[in-house]
C-alpha cells in the first residue's frame, strides 16, 4: 500500500510538472507568439489569465507534492529515526534538493515578474489596439531568466 502511495504522489508531481514546464512553454513560444499576430490586446489578456490561472494551480501542485516526496525520502533514509545520517548518499541528495528547491523557487519569481509585467503591458495597451507589438525588452529578459532556471530545475530533477 505504501508504495503505491508513493508512485501516486510522485506521479502527481511528474503530471504537475509536464503540465506547469511544458505549458510555459507552450505558451512562450508557440501560443503567444501566433496569437499575438491575430489578437487585440483585450484577447490577449484573457487568455494570458488563463494560463497564469492554470500554472498557479500546478505550482500549488508541485509544492505540496514535492514537500511529501522529500518527506518519503527522508523517512526511507532514517532522517527521522535519529540514526546516524552521515550517508554521502542523502547528503548528495539533499544538496541537490536544495539547490533544486532555489532553481525552482528563482523559476517561479521569474515567471511571475515575467507574468506580471506582461500583464501590466496588456491592460495599458487600448483594448483594440495591436500595440502589444512594441512591448518593451526587459518583459523577455525575466522569460528568458525563467526558462533558463527551468531548465536548471529540470538538470537536478534528473540527477535526483
Amino acid at each position: 500500500m505504501r508504495e503505491s502511495v508513493e508512485l501516486f504522489i510522485r506521479s502527481v508531481h511528474l503530471i504537475a510538472t509536464i503540465v506547469w514546464f511544458g505549458g510555459i512553454l507552450f505558451s512562450t513560444f508557440v501560443a503567444m507568439p501566433i496569437l499575438q499576430q491575430n489578437l487585440t490586446s483585450r484577447d490577449l489578456l484573457a487568455v494570458h489569465n488563463r494560463f497564469r490561472t492554470w500554472i498557479r494551480l500546478m505550482i500549488h501542485i508541485l509544492l505540496t507534492t514535492g514537500a511529501m516526496v522529500f518527506f518519503i525520502v527522508a523517512w526511507d533514509n532514517g532522517f527521522f529515526a535519529k540514526q546516524d545520517s552521515s550517508d554521502f548518499n542523502f547528503k548528495t541528495y539533499m544538496l541537490i534538493f536544495v539547490a533544486k528547491l532555489v532553481a525552482f523557487g528563482l523559476m517561479t519569481l521569474f515567471w511571475g515578474l515575467y507574468s506580471s509585467l506582461y500583464r501590466r503591458h496588456l491592460e495599458v495597451a487600448p483594448p483594440d489596439s495591436e500595440t502589444h507589438h512594441n512591448q518593451s525588452p526587459y518583459i523577455n529578459i525575466w522569460r528568458g531568466l525563467m526558462l533558463v532556471s527551468g531548465l536548471i530545475v529540470f538538470a537536478l530533477a534528473l540527477l535526483l
